[in-house]
């Protein structure tokens, strides 16, 4: 499990940190979490990690945008009619996962990175993003066969953006041609060229 795991979190922890560079707000209010929680010296415990909610949020809405696993495939077991396309017992499936989570039909501004919408508590038209973000994000897949390390992969990525921004400050993310980095799907989607500059917090204090 922790080998599967090891590229898909990898990647969706790079794709994450990139989002929060250029969202200079989300960076600051999940910067502002981590330092609050974790205070000044002290050992990752998971109470601490249970309060980071809005770093969560922030791993959830990385994965809807940035979905290192965008294509799933699936084998039809018996003959199937979905939508209005008659697929035979046989017939291998493939899914793409991103389309939706993308699409404003689906999600209100899905274009942004707005952590928020996965907040517990929202209101009025928060609630309605909220709604359609988790209808149709499914990073982990579904069913049966939603991924059984799902719950660790969350913890880790909280526990890694948790012991970065609580070290250091993100002093610089980019990629050579100064462009968005590109997406090159293999095994996993991952980022092509990001490259991360940081500044420890001790020095910049000393």
């Amino acid at each position: 499990m922790l080998l599967a795991g090891e590229d898909t979190t990898a990647n969706t922890l790079a794709w994450m940190i990139h989002l929060l560079w250029a969202n200079p707000l989300a960076l600051a209010r999940a910067t502002e979490e981590v330092r609050r929680v974790l205070g000044s010296g002290s050992a990752i415990t998971l109470e601490m990690m249970d309060k980071l909610d809005y770093v969560e949020a922030c791993a959830h809405e990385t994965m809807r945008l940035k979905p290192v696993a965008p294509v799933n495939s699936v084998l039809a077991l018996q003959d199937r009619v979905v939508g209005d396309v008659q697929v035979p017992a046989g017939t291998m499936v493939i899914c793409l996962t991103r389309r939706d989570c993308i699409d404003e039909a689906h999600v209100p501004q899905a274009a942004l990175f707005q952590p928020e919408r996965w907040l517990p508590g929202a209101a009025g038209t928060a609630a309605q993003m909220t709604a359609g973000a988790r209808r149709t994000s499914m990073p982990f897949g579904a069913g049966p066969r939603i991924c059984p390390g799902r719950y660790l992969a969350l913890l880790e990525m909280k526990v890694a953006i948790a012991t970065l921004l609580s070290r250091f400050d993100i002093d610089r993310v980019s990629t050579p041609d100064g462009l968005a980095p590109a997406e090159r799907l293999a095994f996993t989607m991952t980022p092509v060229g990001l490259r991360l500059r940081l500044r420890s917090r001790l020095a910049s204090t000393a």
